[in-house]
């Protein structure tokens, strides 16, 4: 889960943004994604997005954001965010729980 808060005026940049450089589809093409979804924020606050991808293991993901072409795209995509420009585009890991499954 990767969450991207869009600088002010700058929503409708980032979704051109992933559209025109095929962000998702490159994701899902890299070795270990399984799917890679953009989802925006429903109301009236500030445009928040989630990046919800599924990848194999975490070191496939670890793959994937160290890969050239992404980091050059993330430092790009730092500029329409509204957090500190060095701060790394990387998301957070999560596992699925397996409730009431026996191990």
């Amino acid at each position: 889960m990767l969450t991207l808060r869009a600088a002010a005026g700058q929503a409708g940049a980032l979704e051109a943004f992933y559209a025109e450089q095929q962000i998702l589809e490159r994701a899902r093409r890299f070795p270990g994604c399984r799917d890679a979804l953009l989802l925006r924020s429903h109301g009236g606050g500030p445009a928040t997005y989630l990046v919800v991808a599924d990848w194999d293991t975490a070191a496939d993901y670890r793959r994937w954001v160290d890969d050239p072409w992404r980091v050059a795209l993330s430092r790009q995509l730092a500029s329409m965010l509204d957090t500190d420009p060095d701060e790394p585009v990387v998301g957070a890991l999560y596992e699925l729980v397996a409730l009431g499954e026996t191990p």
